[in-house]
């Protein structure tokens, strides 16, 4: 008789002992290999044993080998998920190499994972996707808010990385979550110099533009910062940066090492177009007196002189859009009388008259100009936003605004805004605005109210997950609404309320025979961090005859 056979004829009880001495991986592996009861019994002490004594090294495998089953059952053991291999790589590294999207979901999920943890390069999770240009993987680290302005052992941060690449959209992302555009690289570079030496004018738009989280300021608005810029895009002949760094104010005359001016450099170039534009720079004395707010100019203009009203400055802006930027509403109402007025003409980072006025919240110019016939209400700027603005909700962007836009019918509120590609619904329901999201809800034709954003959140879910109860009611009122729609996690509106804490939108939801799916109630109850909410859900389960989960 083999002595495996034997071992199996002792009781479990002895048999866990047995296992309890084993300090060995293969002792046990052995033992749990003999037979499925066998199996059953070892094997979570084999887990234990890799979590304790081998630095949780089944997980790091099971990432490398795409095994998601064992990635789960190590993260139910409490497996070290930032256990590091040979190159102080932890598992979201691998999961990130082999662009599996499921496993850096599944490990990101887990809080105790450290999305900043860095390698032997000094390279943290965003900075190792970014330098395998991995785009959409990058975009998604962003979504788990890693730190931005790390820098590896090159001094690279994830901004240099966006602009070595020309990758315009990582930019704009990692502007819109605060990146630091005046952190030097390892050649002493600013991110502005480097998109300049690598020639991208749409990036150097975006990091020019880009507001100092300190001052408010952009580097537009910086003097001395606009010179040093002017002459490295003139060094770079990137003739639109140099005529938009001259439009904000970019001293034309600036010379060089050589003491030549702009129009020097441009003629010695043979350039006719740089050297065309610098000779008719400036903006129309119309345009002038539009901006400054010179209502007697102007109506000296519009009276004695063959003035063009439409004519475009070199932003594209028209006088009426410069009067309206400036909040110059009696010369924009002056303008707006005249025939023929081009009202949708896009000046500075796009912006219509529209765009212009929504966002100062001027009634009297929003009023004006829905009443023109030919304005086109739903024309997106360079951000790709629209008249609604969502990023206006939380500032001047009030419900007598809103109430001006909803009388035109034909209005848009469907656009998928910025890169989490929100509607103006979802914003004001994330940011709980409840009279504007009522406003939106009344609109005929209405907006879609199960659109989703990029990570699939409906304006329910992400109502729910900021505990704004009565926007959720609002929603509710709607029959079409999709109360069990899941993201891009499968997580429902119950399952994020209860994740965070939110009693009352839980017992609300619940209310409602929609939301009582037995299998979303289970998954809300696991992720539900407060005992009173996790208690309430299971006396829901067993109301409705399902059986209860353990806590």
């Amino acid at each position: 008789m083999s002595i495996s056979m034997v071992l199996l004829d002792f009781p479990a009880e002895v048999l866990l002992c047995i296992a309890d001495k084993l300090d060995k991986a293969k002792d046990l592996f052995a033992l749990s290999c003999l037979t499925r009861a066998t199996n059953f019994l070892f094997l979570p002490y084999l887990y234990n044993f890799n979590v304790r004594y081998q630095r949780s090294s089944a997980l790091l495998w099971g990432v490398v080998h795409n095994q998601p089953s064992l990635v789960d059952t190590m993260c139910q053991y409490q497996a070290d998920t930032n256990t590091t291999d040979e190159k102080s790589r932890t598992p979201i590294f691998h999961a990130i190499r082999a662009e599996n999207v499921t496993m850096i979901r599944r490990l990101l999920s887990d809080k105790r994972t450290d999305i900043n943890w860095q390698d032997r390069n000094k390279q943290t999770p965003l900075l190792y996707a970014m330098g395998r240009r991995l785009s959409s993987i990058a975009l998604l680290l962003l979504d788990f808010k890693p730190f931005l302005d790390e820098k590896d052992r090159k001094q690279r941060s994830a901004i240099w990385y966006a602009i070595a690449h020309c990758d315009e959209g990582l930019v704009q992302a990692l502007l819109q979550r605060g990146s630091d555009v005046r952190r030097k690289d390892y050649k002493g570079r600013l991110p502005t110099d480097f998109a300049i030496f690598k020639k991208n004018e749409n990036i150097i738009r975006m990091l020019l533009y880009h507001p100092d989280p300190k001052t408010g300021k952009s580097l537009l608005e910086d003097g001395n910062a606009r010179d040093r810029y002017l002459r490295r895009a003139v060094k770079a002949s990137l003739q639109d940066i140099i005529l938009l760094l001259v439009a904000h104010g970019a001293d034309p005359n600036i010379r060089n090492d050589s003491d030549e001016t702009l129009l020097h450099q441009a003629a010695d170039k043979g350039d006719k177009e740089m050297a065309l534009q610098l000779l008719n720079y400036g903006r129309t004395p119309f345009q002038i007196a539009a901006e400054n707010g010179h209502k007697a100019i102007t109506r000296l203009l519009l009276t004695h002189s063959d003035v063009d009203i439409n004519a475009l400055d070199f932003n594209g802006a028209t006088a009426l859009c410069l009067a309206i930027q400036n909040n110059n509403t009696d010369i924009a109402m002056q303008i707006l009388t005249e025939d023929h007025v081009e009202v949708n003409a896009a000046g500075r980072r796009g912006m219509t008259a529209l765009h212009s006025a929504t966002e100062m919240g001027n009634i009297p110019i929003i009023a004006a100009l829905l009443a023109k016939n030919d304005l086109d209400p739903n024309t997106l700027d360079e951000e790709k936003m629209g008249a609604p603005d969502p990023r206006c909700f939380s500032g001047r962007f009030t419900r007598d605004v809103l109430r001006r836009l909803l009388c035109r019918e034909t209005i848009y509120f469907n656009h998928k805004y910025g890169c989490r590609e929100e509607s103006p619904l979802c914003v004001a329901s994330k940011l709980g605005h409840i009279e504007i999201t009522r406003l939106l809800l009344r609109h005929k034709p209405r907006p879609d109210i199960n659109f989703k954003t990029y990570m699939e959140y409906t304006p329910l879910i992400l109502a729910a997950s900021g505990g704004h109860l009565g926007i959720v009611e609002l929603l509710l009122e709607d029959e079409s609404l999709d109360v069990a729609a899941t993201d891009i996690s499968n997580d429902t509106a119950l399952c994020h309320a209860a994740r965070n804490g939110h009693e009352q939108v839980v017992m609300r939801l619940c209310e409602d025979p929609r939301a009582r799916s037995g299998d979303y109630v289970k998954k809300a109850i696991k992720e539900a961090l407060h005992c009173e909410i996790r208690l309430y859900l299971h006396r829901q389960l067993n109301e409705q005859g399902n059986l209860a989960i353990g806590l």
